[in-house]
């Protein structure tokens, strides 16, 4: 891909990078899109089949297409390149969304069906997010900070969405039904489709290494770097953790104050105003702290602000602690996928970040399930200790990658 201009000198210029702005126009609509799915999808398979076991396996069958298409398509995203596979993943889930509806007026709309369209769609996620994360150095240029930067600018939309997004859903559901809040999603998915096709540069050629490349290519790749690897590794522990923590805020709410859903929506909502503020003010910091600094001090203070969750905190406390953590997780997001992808030779980016990604779902994945079991056999303090331990563990990974790393960088 051929850059529009010349990469951007500071935050101002990254905002107004044509090709940037493209991009975040793009993830707006269709992240704020799947959110109001996030809501829709569920509760149209809890309507359809009465049944919270079917809910569950929908679900999961669009986690299970991450995990399967993250590690075994990595090689065959690596040949199509991340413009292609960014506008076919927009094209593709639009109709795949819409399908559901239809299917429900229909009155077509079984578990079998439902498991196979979530199934489909789950198949471009990762691919997804891994163009979306390699394509960007094209677009502004291979300096660390003003990658960060913009990668703050894509993630300020995604944090925005998920803050809104879900309150959106549940309004918009009680007003026309989930069906057709469906609809608005496969909308979204359609517009962001149009944006991209339209709007983003094409590649200078195609990515004829890529080609030639096993499906391990991408996990070798990842390997081949101390940084790459331990920060990879860290990334799937931290979000384990993460998501094991977001599976137990109804517990909390159940255990601790009477079953309020209320609850268990502040504490949720605490993260995200926090990861959204962090998110705000990764420019300023990198005013002040180099984009390396930035990702490991952010995430040795994460590991650090985790261990407050074996305090007996109330529930104000908890909600001002996920405060804390949300915001030392958006100021140093940016920065870690900044440094990470740099570090990845240009032509092996999205393969080996298709990779991670897929890495880093499945060790989410694990702690929904785990944190369920763990909680019933031993009790909300337990599970938070495990939790402190999982980002104490990430948080050593990221030093170590960074030791490391410092003056090596993967070999092309």
């Amino acid at each position: 891909m051929t850059t529009e201009a010349a990469p951007a000198t500071g935050t101002v210029a990254i905002r107004r990078h044509p090709t940037l702005r493209v991009l975040l126009a793009a993830e707006t609509i269709s992240m704020l899109g799947t959110q109001l799915s996030a809501v829709a999808m569920p509760w149209l398979a809890l309507q359809l089949t009465g049944s919270t076991t079917d809910m569950g396996l929908v679900m999961a069958a669009q986690i299970a297409a991450i995990a399967v298409f993250g590690f075994f398509g990595a090689s065959w995203t690596g040949r199509i390149g991340p413009r292609r596979i960014m506008i076919v993943g927009d094209t593709v889930r639009g109709p795949l969304v819409a399908l559901l509806p239809l299917l429900y007026w229909l009155g077509w709309l079984g578990t079998p069906a439902f498991v196979a369209v979530m199934f489909a769609m789950g198949a471009f996620f990762a691919p997804y997010t891994a163009s979306q994360q390699s394509i960007l150095p094209t677009v502004v240029g291979e300096d660390e900070q003003l990658l960060s930067r913009a990668n703050a600018a894509l993630q300020s939309a995604t944090r925005l969405s998920v803050l809104l997004g879900p309150v959106l859903g549940g309004a918009l559901i009680s007003l026309f039904d989930a069906p057709v809040v469906l609809l608005l999603d496969a909308v979204s998915f359609a517009a962001s489709a149009v944006l991209l096709r339209l709007c983003l540069p094409h590649a200078s050629g195609p990515p004829a290494a890529a080609a030639r490349r096993s499906p391990a290519s991408g996990l070798r790749t990842l390997l081949a770097d101390r940084l790459v690897s331990s920060w990879s590794a860290g990334l799937a522990l931290g979000e384990m953790a993460w998501q094991a923590l977001f599976a137990l805020m109804p517990v909390i709410a159940v255990t601790r104050e009477d079953g309020s859903s209320v609850v268990a929506g502040v504490l949720l909502t605490s993260f995200g105003g926090g990861a959204l503020l962090g998110t705000l003010l990764v420019g300023r910091l990198l005013k002040r702290l180099p984009a390396r600094t930035l990702a490991v001090g952010g995430r040795v203070a994460l590991g650090a602000a985790f261990a407050g969750l074996l305090l007996p905190l109330g529930t104000a406390g908890l909600a001002g602690l996920l405060v804390l953590v949300g915001f030392l997780n958006g100021a140093s997001s940016a920065p870690v996928a900044a440094v990470r992808v740099l570090r990845i030779p240009a032509g092996r980016r999205t393969e080996a970040l298709t990779v991670a990604t897929a890495i880093a779902l499945v060790g989410g994945t694990a702690g929904w399930l785990l944190a369920g079991t763990t909680v019933q056999r031993t009790g909300l303090s337990t599970t938070f200790a495990c939790l402190a331990a999982l980002q104490a563990a990430a948080a050593v990974l990221f030093v170590i990658g960074a030791a490391a790393g410092r003056d090596k960088k993967a070999e092309d």
